[in-house]
């Protein structure tokens, strides 16, 4: 797992890599590119190694979505210190200024992350950033329409991820069986 978690982790210094890059669009944009395929590859290869019976540590599954919330940040501070733009900046990073705040309030109340994982909602909204961070670094006139898409893909993907925390709160709220008589998803403390 730790080849998994390091190509997780290398997306933190990709976009610091970025800020010597900026202005510069083709290295820029590889850079971007670079991380995207990290963030797809590190799954996919956590999923082969866990069928090969290596699940320690088991840490992807808040690792990956906070490294993306870093990485996102990262870039999105250098856009803003090169342009100022700060609608491009408020609809690109439109999904993590909703749901960071409510992930930290959902994991303050019911202690367990278990249910926040990536659907293909999330996955779809990701892929609408790295194609809206791509064009803001090399063709920043351009980067308002999929700046747009990623900022409607981002808020459906919250809307989701709330429906779906509250169907599974209701279902384990309904079920003292299954909760051991705890509010918390699978009983545990």
């Amino acid at each position: 797992m730790w080849l998994a978690h390091a190509l997780t982790l290398s997306r933190i210094p990709i976009a610091i890599a970025l800020w010597f890059t900026y202005g510069d669009p083709w290295p820029s944009v590889a850079l971007i590119a670079l991380a995207a395929v990290t963030d797809a590859a590190d799954g996919n290869l956590a999923r082969y190694m866990q069928r090969r019976g290596h699940t320690e540590p088991a840490i992807g599954g808040w690792l990956d979505p906070l490294v993306d919330k870093i990485f996102v940040a990262i870039v999105l501070v250098i856009i803003w210190l090169a342009s100022r733009d700060l609608l491009l900046i408020a609809l690109v990073g439109a999904r993590e200024i909703v749901l960071v705040p409510l992930v930290a309030i959902y994991l303050a109340r019911r202690g367990r992350a278990d249910q926040l994982h990536a659907d293909p909602i999330g996955k779809a909204a990701t892929i609408a950033q790295f194609v809206a961070l791509a064009l803001a670094v090399a063709i920043p006139a351009w980067a308002i329409v999929p700046a747009i898409a990623a900022a409607v893909l981002g808020l459906a993907a919250v809307a989701h991820y709330i429906s779906r925390a509250r169907g599974a709160s209701a279902w384990v709220a309904g079920s003292s069986e299954f909760t051991g008589g705890s509010s918390r998803v699978g009983g545990t403390e």
